[in-house]
């Protein structure tokens, strides 16, 4: 039986760890030839390898999403070895800076919104013209609770960022109505990572106790998903036609779409 992304090459940003990683186990696993795209050489030699000892087609290229010449660099690399990117997932992303809004340097959370949003729009920019001549492409925005009002307190670089990302999708998704080409973004909760283990080691000084005591329930009352539960959802996402849709991992609409795809 054909696999449902069979045929389709995926792009993973952030793909060396954590949701990255799962998300391409997952889509390979659907059948597409997945490029994963990190900063971290290791850990995307390692994905890679990975996903090669299991039959499938990959590539690997370290880069950061904030800088703009690299990231083109290693995108025409991957292209060049995989082909046309039709399914794109940006997950690269960070949570930091956080404190006091007052005290946070104005450089640190543009770096931030450069990472979070800037970078996704460069990569939606890179694959989308070849999405629109072959008529199907899918783009998964992986996004973040904070990114609803009133956002994560003493994390506004993180949670300003993620609500401009929501926002690129749905505007995004409204552009490219009938092209064939669907936007949407995953909420995935909180979930067992490096970026988990980053905010649970801020002391409450930093980021207020009620942040503090929250991340600290997380972990103490197992509370956090695994990145298999929303790697599966952006992957039925990649194999569907839905579009113009946040979609948070634990909702009945998520539940409906992984059933869907399995």
């Amino acid at each position: 039986m054909a696999l449902p992304l069979q045929a389709r090459t995926a792009l993973v940003t952030g793909g060396g760890r954590g949701i990255g990683r799962a998300t391409a186990v997952a889509l390979a696993e659907a059948g597409a030839s997945v490029a994963v795209l990190a900063r971290s050489v290791q850990e995307v030699e390692q994905t890679v390898e990975e996903l090669r000892a299991t039959g499938n087609r990959a590539a690997g290229a370290s880069g950061d999403v904030a800088d703009a010449a690299a990231l083109a660099d290693a995108l025409d690399r991957l292209t060049g070895e995989l082909g046309t990117i039709d399914i794109l997932v940006n997950n690269a992303g960070v949570s930091w800076p956080v404190g006091p809004t007052v005290g946070i340097d104005p450089e640190e959370f543009a770096q931030a919104v450069a990472i979070n949003l800037v970078g996704p729009l460069r990569c939606i920019r890179h694959v989308l013209p070849g999405m629109l001549q072959a008529g199907w492409g899918r783009t998964v925005n992986v996004t973040t609770g904070a990114a609803n009002p009133p956002g994560l307190p003493r994390a506004a670089a993180y949670s300003a960022s993620k609500a401009g990302l929501n926002q690129l999708t749905l505007n995004l998704a409204t552009e490219l109505a009938g092209t064939g080409v669907a936007v949407t973004a995953v909420d995935p909760g909180p979930v067992d990572t490096a970026m988990q283990d980053y905010m649970r080691d801020q002391p409450a000084d930093v980021i207020g106790d009620g942040v503090h005591q929250m991340f600290q329930r997380f972990h103490t009352e197992s509370r956090l998903n695994h990145p298999t539960q929303p790697a599966n959802l952006i992957t039925a996402l990649a194999a569907g036609d839905v579009t113009a849709e946040i979609v948070a991992v634990g909702s009945d609409r998520a539940s409906a779409l992984v059933d869907t795809a399995a």
